[in-house]
């Protein structure tokens, strides 16, 4: 009986050309998932700060239209404050909304100021209206303002502007 020995030989690991290709493809793939990464991660921060900007120009309007519509009389009104009489328990408090570069602060009885806008939008162009009929039938105020992004570096992405223009009315009257 003849006795073959077999003798297997496992080679193991990459030949030089294997791991010059497989380096090149890894290459190619991340050249190209890198840029449009940053793109993903820059589009996401525009939006956040449009968001910003947007919900802070939403909400001054619509607190701004609420005072309005809330108040008892108008005590007095210049481009950059209002002054609104409000009744409550048989006292007289007033709700002032100024308008101080760059941020609309309301001020309600005998309560300290306190910012409409957040520390990251700056506000500008900033008026008050006074639209009440001659013959007082409506009392009306009309405002517009625009709302910035407050980074002050030179890349669009942390860049938002938005300007809103409203009125209201006096619901009392």
């Amino acid at each position: 009986m003849k006795n073959k020995l077999k003798i297997i030989n496992y080679e193991k690991g990459f030949t030089y050309i294997e791991a010059i290709i497989y380096v090149t493809i890894i290459s190619i793939m991340l050249i190209s998932i890198i840029p449009f990464a940053w793109d993903i991660i820059e589009g996401g921060t525009q939006s956040a700060v449009q968001q910003e900007v947007s919900s802070n120009a939403r909400y001054i309007s619509e607190r701004i239209k609420y005072e309005i519509r809330n108040a008892s009389g108008i005590n007095s009104v210049s481009p950059s404050s209002i002054s609104l009489a409000n009744s409550n328990n048989g006292t007289i408090d007033p709700t002032i909304i100024t308008f101080t570069s760059p941020n609309i602060t309301i001020k309600q009885g005998l309560g300290s100021a306190v910012n409409l806008n957040s520390n990251d939008v700056t506000i500008t162009g900033f008026s008050f209206i006074n639209d009440t009929a001659a013959n007082n039938s409506t009392k009306d105020i009309t405002f517009g303002f625009t709302a910035r992004q407050t980074f002050a570096g030179s890349r669009a992405d942390f860049k938002s502007t938005m300007s809103v223009s409203s009125s209201a009315e006096l619901r009392s009257h």
